[in-house]
């Protein structure tokens, strides 16, 4: 019986060795690209970056919240005409600054970020935040002021105004 057991060991064994040498093959098919094997399968380490800091990039996505998201309500809901335009001015610059994550407009006028080029996590909690202005009537002084403090907690500054 002692024989019987150490039999199918071996043979599990050897079945998990084979399985183990057909995964590393099949990861040599692939060049350039760091596959790890993970219980759910082969998995690339971009992948698991991505996964594990969302970092996955999506341009198109980018543009449609900048663009049609965020730069179009804030175009419709903000106070128009020259007369507000300093105070549409201090909130684009909070704006700005919160996607840029922390990058504020220097005196010669340079910031050293691109915000439309920020995160997509950004962009979509600074269009859930607009939305929200919106839906509440919120007036400027609300909205400048929810991102400043939303700017002030992130360590991203403080405004020079």
């Amino acid at each position: 019986m002692k024989n019987m057991s150490t039999s199918k060991i071996s043979k599990k064994k050897k079945s998990n060795d084979e399985e183990k040498l057909l995964i590393l093959a099949q990861t040599d098919q692939v060049k350039g690209e760091q596959l790890l094997v993970m219980p759910e399968g082969l998995v690339t380490e971009y992948e698991l970056k991505n996964f594990a800091l969302g970092l996955d990039d999506d341009p198109e996505k980018k543009y449609e919240i900048y663009y049609k998201g965020i730069t179009k309500l804030l175009r419709r809901y903000l106070e128009k005409g020259k007369e507000n335009k300093m105070a549409r001015d201090f909130i684009y610059e909070e704006k700005n600054t919160f996607l840029t994550r922390g990058k504020r407009k220097k005196l010669d006028g340079t910031r050293g970020g691109d915000s439309r080029m920020g995160y997509i996590s950004d962009q979509e909690e600074l269009l859930n935040i607009v939305i929200a202005w919106i839906v509440s009537n919120g007036t400027m002084v609300e909205l400048f002021s929810t991102l400043r403090d939303l700017n002030i907690a992130k360590n991203y500054g403080k405004p020079s105004v």
